[in-house]
């Protein structure tokens, strides 16, 4: 049927939405809405009438006949409007003087929703005594199609996922979660980011949980929004407060050490430990961007023994490629919000993230499958979901969620993660655009996690995106090619709070250690991919690491002669070679110098939390750093075969950062903290905390 063909609301209900925006294109009305909301759109277009008001100017008419009916004649339908408020369907009768007659019109709802509504014509009072057999068929009827109505028509409609309201909140269980790693490559990134927890495990580990955990929106001060600040520091951005924490009940086994180095196949169990998870997030209300991520894991095992950990990181981007694969492996083991994930898209049976008028762009692709009753949600649509680009590489990525209309989280959500680089497809293109092969770990990582909900709280104000308020500008405060220098022998330093700076170090290495392998490869036209100032004994010392245009690279630690004379005096305290590093100065950007990015680190107000730990406190500077601080740079390249050289740096492109970090005893505790920022615009990408028994 053309657009110009005649219509009516009972064909135009038939169509599908697709259908309907294609109708309203052609005749130029604009495409947006619901079904019901195209439906009025386009009979007004035709200048019909809808057929709600058709249905409510004969519910108050009575046709005119030759016997008019008094009230105590007619038995009034009442219709609840508070019912009608909460979106329960309603019987509507229509009173007139005919023959029984019932029909079924599917009419668009107060609520926008395609469910169905009944319209029932019934008999006069008159001649009910004559068809009292049919009346008591009537009654049996519109009860149990009205049950019907409410409990299929409405059930395959279909719904549009909720959308967050601040004070949403949901609890849920864990359970069934496993985490296995075979292989020593693969153990060692997870053994040694645990600070010696798991110093006892080599080859395979296996990790059982189960426990409970939360998902909140907070309800803010700011109509709901709270306050929050940027990797820069900056103040001033109302951000939507996300918070998911998780206690867990974990148990180890695997294998451990037959001799130092070698692992054994004896077996080895850590259990009884518990491991609670916290992490609070602030996306950005306008631009819907993440500003700040603060993350806290507590470790505990059988003897109360406990490690703690804390990760402040900004916006992920700033990681470069690892930024962009850690969203993907990490979507799956929290609960999903669906509203971000599939917007306005209606989750019914059938449909499926490759129907076209959809225009999925997620690399993970899904399907709704059929509707059915939980014992414990009530109606819930399964979901089954795959990371295609995974799939392609090196394993796979499933979900499984149910999800219910009232829920803007899943119900109930499982999870099976492998990532394995024996598996990998040739038409893998995914991983080795995030990360190297050569950096991907030999091993295998399974992972099976299950999420059921066992209460909630429903928000009263939905999360309003988009929000316009006064903000920093994107360019305030932020560093640019202005104050960018360019490399010689090192990143540029001339630090005026920090004796012996780097310009002043190399100087002294050139002139008073000639002969050294790292003066003659500096002299030669290399340079120092790698340095860190601190002051161990009191006195100032960088800690070296060179390489030359052979790629032949190592390190040296210089350290400043106070009692010289001359102030570029210096002595070479230790020194060594490093085999893993290659020459590629094309790949060094400009950046920004030491002292500029120092100065900010220690600025009051900017990174508060991190200069408490930073700061010497005895000073009368308020702007100088703590004597167990060291202070320096790292320059990662394509060619570094190094798992911290992705942290950050898009490949290819090589990547400057700052440090800074501080190492600390307190008690029977070992503490370290430790910050990375961008070297070319000041935006600092990650600091933590580490906090452990000695």
């Amino acid at each position: 049927m053309t657009s110009d063909a005649p219509m009516d609301h009972g064909t135009l209900s038939s169509k599908t939405v697709s259908e309907l925006r294609d109708i309203c294109k052609n005749r130029g009305l604009m495409v947006s809405g619901k079904k019901s909301v195209l439906i009025d759109r386009i009979m007004d277009d035709y200048g019909l009438t809808s057929e709600e008001e058709i249905v409510e100017e004969e519910a108050l008419i009575l046709e005119d006949s030759s016997e008019i009916l008094d009230s105590e004649e007619i038995s009034p339908v009442i219709i609840d409007d508070s019912k009608r408020e909460e979106g329960v369907e309603i019987l509507e009768a229509e009173v007139v003087e005919a023959e029984l007659v019932i029909s079924e019109d599917v009419v668009p709802n107060e609520s926008g929703d395609d469910a169905a509504s009944l319209v029932i014509t019934l008999p006069t009072i008159s001649s009910m005594s004559e068809r009292w057999k049919s009346i008591a068929a009537v009654v049996i009827v519109v009860i149990l199609v009205g049950a019907l109505t409410t409990n299929i028509l409405q059930r395959n409609a279909g719904f549009i996922p909720k959308n967050l309201h601040f004070g949403d909140e949901m609890s849920f269980f864990v359970s069934d979660t496993e985490v296995n790693i075979v292989g020593d490559e693969m153990l060692d990134l997870v053994r040694d980011s645990t600070g010696g927890i798991l110093e006892d495990a080599c080859g395979q580990l296996m990790a059982e949980m189960t426990g409970t955990g939360t998902v909140a929106i907070s309800d803010g001060y700011e109509s709901g929004a709270v306050s929050t600040t940027d990797s820069l520091g900056r103040s001033g951005f109302l951000a939507v407060e996300k918070e998911i924490s998780m206690n867990l009940d974990t148990d180890f086994e695997g294998k451990t050490w037959k001799d130092p180095g070698v692992c054994g196949n004896l077996g080895w169990t850590l259990p009884d430990n518990l491991l609670s998870i916290g992490s609070t997030s602030w996306i950005e209300i306008e631009e819907s961007e993440l500003k700040r991520r603060d993350t806290s894991a507590m470790f505990k095992d059988g003897d109360s023994i406990a490690t703690n950990l804390r990760a402040v990181s900004y916006e992920l981007s700033l990681l470069g490629g690892i930024g962009n694969l850690l969203p993907t492996l990490s979507f799956p083991l929290t609960p999903i919000e669906l509203y971000d994930f599939f917007g306005d898209v209606e989750i019914k049976e059938g449909a499926r993230s490759s129907d076209p008028e959809i225009n999925w762009k997620s690399d993970w692709s899904w399907t709704v499958k059929e509707e059915f009753s939980d014992s414990a949600y009530g109606l819930v649509y399964p979901i089954e979901m795959e990371h295609v680009e995974i799939g392609k590489c090196y394993g796979h990525a499933y979900l499984k969620l149910l999800v219910s209309k009232n829920d803007p989280w899943p119900v109930q959500q499982e999870a099976d993660i492998v990532l394995n680089k024996d598996l990998k497809t040739n038409d893998c293109d995914f991983l080795v655009s995030s990360i190297s092969e050569e950096l991907f770990p030999e091993g295998s990582l399974n992972i099976r996690m299950k999420i059921s909900k066992s209460a909630s709280i429903d928000g009263e104000n939905p999360v309003d995106w988009g929000r316009e308020y006064l903000k920093p500008s994107a360019g305030e405060d932020r560093l640019g090619s202005s104050t960018e220098r360019n490399w010689v022998d090192s990143m540029v330093d001339e630090s005026e709070i920090r004796d012996f700076n780097i310009e002043e170090a190399t100087s002294c290495l050139k002139t008073g250690h000639s002969s050294s392998r790292a003066a003659q490869s500096l002299i030669s036209g290399g340079y120092i991919w790698n340095s860190h100032w601190s002051q161990p004994t009191g006195l100032p010392e960088w800690n070296l690491s060179w390489v030359d245009e052979d790629d032949n690279s190592g390190w040296i630690i210089l350290r400043e002669i106070s009692d010289s004379e001359s102030e570029n005096d210096c002595e070479i305290v230790d020194y060594g070679n490093d085999g893993s590093i290659y020459w590629n100065r094309d790949s060094i950007p400009s950046t920004q110098t030491i002292s500029l990015l120092e100065e900010r680190i220690l600025e009051d107000g900017r990174y508060p939390e991190l200069r408490s730990y930073l700061i010497d406190s005895d000073s009368t500077d308020s702007e100088s750093w703590h004597p167990e601080a060291m202070v320096g740079y790292r320059l990662s390249v394509t060619e570094e075969n190094d798992y911290l050289g992705l942290l950050p740096g898009d490949l290819g492109d090589g990547k400057v950062t700052m440090t800074a970090s501080r190492n600390w005893e307190s008690g029977q505790r070992d503490n370290s903290v430790n910050s990375i920022m961008d070297a070319e615009t000041g935006e600092m990408v990650i600091w933590y905390l580490i906090d452990r028994p000695l």
